[in-house]
């Protein structure tokens, strides 16, 4: 298994660091050392577990999980996905793609499939990627 991100988890996770603010500096020191352990698409989303160096600096965080509004349009999905990074003890541990909508994802590779972050919960636009 590869444990760097896929282009669709590096886009999440950009877009989730675009509306981190003040702690946003320590989640991406973080990221940048993190691995991915795991993949699972669990058919209403997906989860990427993470592991990072035990000597990274703790985060701080006030609110946790991070990214209250980050949104996929996914091809083959009507409602696409919501994105949230999930912090335990200090340390970015999880990345989740959750289907807004009653949607059966687990025909999706996640890895490969065509993309685009947009602005609310809905289809995958044209002009994606």
């Amino acid at each position: 298994m590869d444990s760097s991100f896929t282009p669709l988890e590096r886009a999440a996770l950009d877009a989730i660091l675009a509306e981190t603010g003040d702690d946003r500096a320590a989640v991406e020191c973080q990221l940048l050392r993190a691995t991915v352990r795991a993949r699972e698409n669990t058919g209403g989303g997906f989860f990427v577990h993470l592991n990072v160096p035990d000597e990274v600096e703790l985060l701080n965080l006030k609110s946790a999980p991070l990214g209250e509004d980050v949104w996929i349009g996914v091809d083959g999905m009507e409602y696409g996905l919501g994105a949230i990074l999930h912090c335990k003890h200090g340390c970015v541990s999880l990345l989740e793609g959750y289907a807004v909508g009653p949607e059966d994802t687990s025909s999706i590779d996640f890895g490969h499939v065509s993309y685009a972050i947009i602005k609310a919960p809905g289809r995958f636009p044209e002009h994606g990627r």
